[in-house]
């Protein structure tokens, strides 16, 4: 059984997350990595290799990719086949990957935000224009701007990938079936590649299933790269590994030689670690995911008591993106860490106004969290009534 509740101290292990803060009593929430220790299970597969001693280059093990399309099977009732899968250093490495290989120098890209900052820079890195779609927030929540896309693409005609964040980070949307639908419709018509992001894809907190793009029609899978990894769900961010699904092999062709001189291959541990998450852990991850939704249910009601600040639905993630706008702030970063909380900038993701929370923690870290910025936010409210 695993202890969520333990905390490991991770000041002085060379943590990014927790180092940006070094020397501080400042609770670090804003990078995605967990706070958790990962399954015995992995620790255990990393020890074993560790002690043969000998660090050569690896190739894949025999048994990941059989292990990956009987996951699909089990999760999404998806047949994959074995040559349609393209381990990856990492997601983001996936982004630059396509960006350089589906898109000329005169074309462009198109992406919904608020999104994952990496989404934004990608094109750029390769001399790619960039088309951004803004999402409309109605009611609480984010629906993918359908429409807005197709009227943008019949503008942009020289448009060749849409990246696609589903689950979408960070507003932590978790994409239905009839938007799934619209936006490879829309995509099939224009000839536009979809490249979907579905790192969280295991991540889903509520009595709801993800829809991996690529499985929605026949039309769905000869237009998309589907990317996926254990390293979000398993804690491995440090460790890496990822994977592209690619069907059609004109496509999965021109991905290939998008990577060619910049792509390297995994390492040792990184195919070890993911070998053993989706192998071994399937129990832990359903443990997880209970104690993120009653860390999320927490933090909802305390954001809900909080003046000022409101919370969008997360249904998946572990990311909350939290409406500060109210509060008026100059430096929204600057006010949440003289509170004492490290918090991702909104406008990294074009969401101004905004701050993106880390809740896979301890209990007890979210805890003192809420208390810091409830007090900070009442002083504001304080002074300002003065």
């Amino acid at each position: 059984m695993s202890d969520f509740d333990l905390f490991l101290e991770r000041r002085g292990s060379n943590s990014a997350k927790w180092d940006r803060y070094a020397g501080t009593e400042i609770l670090p929430m804003w990078v995605a990595d967990m706070d958790f220790k990962v399954p015995q299970q992995i620790i255990d597969a990393l020890s074993e290799r560790a002690a043969h001693g000998i660090f050569g280059y690896d190739s894949e093990p025999a048994e990941l990719k059989q292990v990956i399309v009987q996951r699909m099977e089990m999760l999404y009732d998806w047949e994959v086949d074995l040559n349609e899968i393209l381990f990856l250093p990492g997601v983001v490495a996936g982004l630059n990957q396509a960006c350089r290989g589906l898109v000329g120098p005169d074309e462009s890209v198109i992406t919904a935000t608020p999104v994952y900052f990496p989404f934004l820079s990608a094109p750029e890195n390769w001399g790619r224009k960039l088309h951004r779609i803004p999402c409309r927030k109605n009611r609480g929540t984010w629906p993918f701007p359908v429409e807005q896309m197709a009227a943008n693409m019949a503008e942009y005609t020289e448009t060749k990938l849409l990246l696609l964040c589903n689950p979408f980070n960070p507003i932590g949307r978790l994409l239905d079936a009839k938007e799934l639908s619209g936006i490879v419709e829309i995509c099939r018509k224009n000839n536009v590649w979809i490249c979907s992001d579905e790192i969280h894809c295991e991540l889903v907190l509520d009595d709801r299933s993800h829809i991996p793009t690529a499985t929605i029609s026949r039309e769905a899978e000869e237009i998309t790269i589907t990317m996926m990894a254990p390293t979000k769900t398993f804690n491995l961010a440090g460790l890496g590994g990822a994977f592209a699904i690619i069907k059609n092999p004109e496509l999965r062709e021109q991905f290939i030689q998008g990577g060619k001189g910049m792509i390297s291959r995994l390492t040792t541990f990184a195919y070890i670690s993911m070998l053993a998450a989706y192998r071994d852990c399937e129990p832990w991850r359903r443990d997880l995911l209970a104690y993120l939704r009653a860390n999320r249910d927490y933090l909802a009601n305390r954001i809900d008591g909080i003046t000022g600040i409101s919370m969008s639905p997360v249904e998946a993630t572990y990311l909350a993106w939290l409406d500060v706008s109210m509060l008026n702030l100059d430096d929204p970063m600057e006010f949440f860490e003289s509170a004492g909380v490290g918090l991702s900038d909104g406008p990294q993701f074009d969401g101004q106004g905004y701050m993106r929370l880390n809740f896979a923690c301890p209990l007890e870290t979210l805890v003192e969290a809420c208390d810091r910025i409830e007090s900070a936010v009442s002083n504001l409210s304080s002074s300002v009534g003065k």
